[in-house]
């Protein structure tokens, strides 16, 4: 049809409560607010720490979409905790968002907001909330395995994968997109638990976990995760790898050994079960939380990887840089520091989700990764396009 074009999507965003008006729809534990890692989204957020409530965290939020020019933005609900029994156990998460309060913001703002919806595994009516949900528009499922306390190796978590698979429209797949390698955003439910987020374990991994002061990581069972993302890309589910497993911080040759890496074993999957098809199963990787110095040395990397398997995504509210800023916008940002404003010295002036699609077309110009995921979401036959 004339006058059509694919969607460009954000297809990682973030929102959140602190819980104080709304409990029923989120909230954040004192600990999580009382973290470094909090201050830093608060300031990329542009919220004053001494005004933090639903009602302000909730402006910013709508701000943040309305003003931004991508067509579409995924926003992530987060479920909480579920322990072994089956029971919601939210005093056990220390961040936690409903899907209602994403809902909401649809409601409010239309299609530019998609439902990134959220179902732990665990909870015993897993597989009649995703088809609620996905009556009312989810486009994906989220997972974070170490906050929300999911063993990808349990047998509850693989049979919720596998049903995944016939989940969306039409007995289609539902997308699950899945948080892996390190995170230092949300505190996991407990720090045994970090290394539910890894895909891998290498012998240096085992071996730095020996001297770790405090709690040690759970060691994967490697076997049991493989089992569970092989029979769910068998049935045909579509997997999306979050921040395609990179490591934060650590570049090099020699990252592997100062930061835990799932980067080659994400590479494995998308080599293995390829976006274009012809296993069933397709698998994804995006690159939220990508346009940072520490993260830019992968970038030669990344524009290697098949084209098709590539999804954007700003990670919004995380740290991103204007890392192709020329002298006359640094020259400006110091003149605005200097006048007092010293969060312009790692916070972009401009709308951070636009920042980040600026960036990556930067990086990675004429790459379809801008609107791969809307074509994913049409062939599926699930919400989400805009005519243009």
């Amino acid at each position: 049809m004339s006058g059509m074009r694919t969607a460009r999507i954000d297809g990682h965003v973030h929102v959140g409560l602190a819980g104080d008006e709304h409990p029923e729809l989120g909230r954040m534990s004192e600990y999580f607010r009382s973290r470094f890692e909090y201050r830093v989204f608060l300031a990329y957020g542009r919220i004053d720490p001494d005004r933090v409530c639903d009602k302000v965290l909730r402006e910013a939020t709508v701000e943040a979409l309305a003003t931004s020019g991508v067509d579409h933005a995924v926003c992530l609900a987060l479920d909480p905790v579920y322990d072994d029994h089956g029971r919601r156990r939210e005093d056990l998460s220390h961040m936690w968002v409903g899907n209602e309060y994403v809902i909401g913001l649809r409601d409010e703002l239309g299609d530019k907001v998609l439902l990134g919806a959220s179902v732990h595994p665990y909870d015993p009516d897993f597989e009649a909330r995703v088809r609620t949900l996905v009556d009312r528009g989810a486009v994906l499922l989220k997972w974070l395995p170490s906050a929300q306390g999911i063993d990808l190796a349990d047998e509850r978590t693989r049979a919720a994968m596998v049903s995944l698979a016939h989940l969306g429209a039409d007995g289609g797949p539902l997308p699950l997109l899945l948080h892996t390698g390190m995170e230092y955003a949300i505190p996991p439910c407990d720090p045994h638990l970090v290394s539910n987020d890894f895909l891998s374990w290498s012998a240096w991994d085992g071996m730095k976990n020996k001297l770790r002061f405090g709690k040690r990581w759970r060691r994967p069972d490697l076997g049991g995760l493989r089992l569970s993302l092989e029979a769910a890309l068998g049935e045909g589910a579509v997997i999306i790898f979050a921040h395609c497993g990179l490591p934060y911080f650590a570049s090099g040759p020699l990252a592997p050994l100062l930061e835990h890496s799932d980067f080659k074993a994400v590479c494995g999957y998308l080599d293995g079960w390829p976006a274009a098809g012809g296993r069933g199963g397709r698998c994804f990787a995006d690159l939220s939380a990508c346009c940072t110095p520490f993260r830019k040395p992968y970038f030669p990397r990344l524009a290697k990887l098949s084209e098709a398997s590539l999804l954007a995504g700003s990670d919004f509210p995380t740290p991103v840089f204007e890392l192709s800023a020329g002298l006359d916008e640094a020259a400006e940002d110091a003149k605005a520091m200097l006048h007092g404003d010293l969060a312009r010295l790692i916070v972009p002036e401009d709308n951070l989700l636009d920042v980040n699609q600026r960036e990556l077309g930067v990086a990675f110009p004429g790459h379809p990764m801008f609107t791969n995921l809307g074509d994913l979401l049409d062939e599926l036959g699930l919400p989400h396009l805009v005519s243009r």
